[in-house]
């Protein structure tokens, strides 16, 4: 180290410029000579800073010099002189305190006051401090992070100072933000911290009771069941069968409707709700629609009720796994469906189960396509009604008779046209109106109801141009049965 008798000779044979002039006395050096400002922007507002210091940071005439205090002041120190920042010393390492502040309830007659349990964390590496308060079921309060991390000054500092690590301690009393917190307990970790760095922490304390969570422990004590409550074994099955399934292969037999034929399905059981997915196999280029989804996920009823609104789901029998066997019929909303086969998984699980070894599949033929032997109703054919030969009188299926050319040479374009009303009981009907068109070039007749207004009846097209027989006879109308007064 220079002597400052030598420092000061050498100062004196140094030119006095800029750079060969050095502070001796390090209590009187300055780090910069930056000019302070009194005036400054906050938040895009001109503000004034009446505690601004002077050049290079010192302190103007009165004022004082402020020095914050960290809790580095209550640490040990290491004795070789080697430190590590506090930010890797106390990497990840957070006291935890335990405590209540108590909040006043105005006009309530159940509750005066009301007793808020929360938890205090102290960051060792910044000397943040966060403050939640644990989630009580039914409160009504709005529970979770009470004060977000960070430093939090004291409410009685006129200097600046923030909460530091000796400030903390089971029995204390600290203040944030108007809100005073006593602090009753603390964990382990935090326990031995404090005995380390030489704070003495007294044992832990009870929490003052609540009257309101008094009063409703009472009231819940004195509440008793008048009938055994059923046990709920739902979540033990879900926990037991989840993503469980059983898979069936089933045929529903549909010839019996028009265009009907045989529906392949696959239906799943599910073991975790016992709940029912039925899914149709379409095959390509059989002209259905592309969606699969035949019944969707549901509890399926043995006996469905038709009036939904007085049905009581828990008196309600559903399908169970035990219903679902190789060879069973169930009845999905009157649609029989034979299981026929099932895959492995399914396999297993009934022989773990129920025992069942042999599970030999239900082969059904495809149908043959009976419609062919139907014979079409044939317009020019004066017995088709006769008693002993059958006949399929539907919509469609007539075949085009024979053309008079002759007839339809001389009549092509005549038309006969009558105004008609509908003969009926009712009075509506009795007021409807029809155009009947009678064309003589093949005897078809076609009907049009004109559209009426306010009438509730939609009008328009009534018969399609067809023949049409005659009541109790195989011959049919003519143009000399249509006159009028007929």
């Amino acid at each position: 180290m220079i002597d400052q008798e030598l420092a000061k000779k050498l100062q004196s044979q140094l030119p006095f410029l800029p750079g060969y002039q050095f502070e001796i006395d390090k209590t009187k050096s300055r780090p910069n000579e930056r000019k302070s400002h009194a005036f400054d922007y906050c938040n895009n507002v001109p503000v004034f800073k009446s505690e601004a210091s002077g050049i290079g940071g010192v302190c103007l005439p009165g004022q004082v010099q402020k020095k914050v205090h960290t809790s580095l002041e209550a640490y040990p120190h290491s004795s070789n002189g080697t430190s590590v920042p506090a930010w890797v010393a106390f990497d990840r390492k957070v006291l935890r305190f335990y405590g209540y502040f108590q909040e006043g309830v105005h006009e309530r007659r159940e509750e005066k006051y009301r007793i808020r349990r929360v938890n205090v964390y102290f960051y060792l590496e910044d000397d943040s401090v966060h403050v939640s308060e644990p989630k009580t079921p039914n409160s009504g309060i709005p529970q979770g992070t009470l004060i977000r991390r960070h430093r939090i000054p004291k409410a009685d500092s006129l200097n600046g100072q923030h909460y530091i690590v000796s400030d903390f301690n089971v029995g204390n009393q600290i203040t944030l933000y108007s809100r005073t917190i006593k602090l009753v307990g603390c964990d382990q970790f935090t326990r031995d911290f404090l005995n380390q760095i030489g704070i003495n922490v007294p044992a832990n304390s009870e929490f003052p009771s609540d009257p309101y969570e008094t009063q409703r422990q009472e009231m819940l004590s004195r509440m008793k069941a008048t009938r055994p409550s059923v046990p709920n074994l739902t979540l033990k099955q879900f926990l037991e069968n989840d993503r469980r399934v059983l898979r069936f292969y089933c045929v529903w037999d549909d010839t019996t409707s028009v265009f009907g034929d045989l529906r392949h399905m696959v239906l799943h059981y599910y073991l975790s709700d016992d709940t029912i997915e039925i899914k149709e196999s379409i095959p390509p280029n059989s002209g259905r629609e592309s969606n699969t989804l035949f019944l969707r996920r549901c509890k399926l009823p043995k006996r469905p009720q038709v009036n939904s609104s007085t049905n009581n789901d828990q008196n309600v029998e559903c399908f169970s796994d035990a219903d679902l066997m190789i060879g069973s019929v169930i009845h999905l909303y009157g649609r029989p469906f034979v299981i026929c086969d099932c895959d492995e998984f399914t396999k297993n699980y009934y022989r773990e189960n129920y025992d069942v070894m042999e599970f030999d599949p239900v082969k059904i033929s495809e149908f043959q396509d009976e419609s062919s032997n139907v014979p079409f109703f044939d317009v020019n054919t004066q017995h088709a009604a006769a008693a002993g030969e059958p006949a399929a009188l539907l919509i469609g299926n007539e075949t085009q008779g024979k053309k008079d050319f002759k007839k339809l040479i001389a009549y092509d374009g005549i038309t006969l046209r009558f105004l008609g009303s509908l003969i009926s009981s009712k009075q509506v009907d009795r007021d409807r109106k029809f155009v009947i068109s009678f064309h003589l070039a093949d005897d078809t007749i076609s009907i049009f109801e004109p559209r009426a207004r306010n009438s509730g009846i939609i009008g328009g097209k009534f018969l399609e141009n067809r023949k049409i027989k005659k009541p109790k006879s195989s011959s049919y109308y003519s143009s000399t049965d249509f006159y009028i007064g007929k």
